[in-house]
């Protein structure tokens, strides 16, 4: 298996993954305080590199390397700022791309949970997240984390259910 195309590979994939250039994903991997060992990481990912031909096995082998880049502390250092802006500047037009957002940045911190207890690692208030106006009069109990201009909320315990304010209040 041509170890290059599995690099290749995972670094698009991350690239994809959050919406980033490849660039970017390959200035946080030589940026990082804790360089990366590519031929031992493959090696330790080795179990990845099944398929029925060399393609499979070369895309399943770079799933496995993406996560194992991912969760390297210095490449999460570089990558979450980025997103993390990206909610910051989040337009209020549709409440699934602020969810969708979130989703990253959580499954980032999630490679590596005991550096990242809270959301504000990246300058986040998950309590003052960008939104529109809330009303105040909304039903009892129930905490609304953010509104788009047309009214669906990010609801729930998690921050993860979407629900018109018509429904709430």
């Amino acid at each position: 298996m041509n170890k290059h195309m599995v690099i290749d590979k995972a670094i698009k994939r991350i690239a994809n993954d959050y919406d980033l250039t490849t660039e970017t994903v390959q200035k946080a991997i030589e940026s990082s305080r804790f360089p990366l060992d590519f031929d031992k990481l493959i090696e330790e990912g080795s179990f990845c590199y099944r398929g029925s031909d060399e393609e499979t096995k070369t895309d399943n082998a770079s799933i496995c390397l993406a996560a194992k880049i991912l969760a390297n502390k210095g490449v999460q250092e570089y990558i979450l700022p980025i997103v993390c802006d990206r909610i910051k500047a989040w337009n209020h037009e549709n409440i699934e791309d602020l969810l969708a957002l979130l989703k990253k940045i959580t499954s980032i911190m999630e490679l590596n949970p005991e550096d990242h207890p809270p959301i504000d690692t990246c300058g986040l208030d998950i309590n003052h997240l960008p939104s529109e106006d809330i009303p105040k009069h909304i039903r009892h109990g129930c905490k609304i984390w953010a509104m788009d201009k047309k009214g669906m909320c990010l609801v729930g315990s998690d921050a993860n259910e979407l629900i018109h304010i018509n429904k709430l209040v």
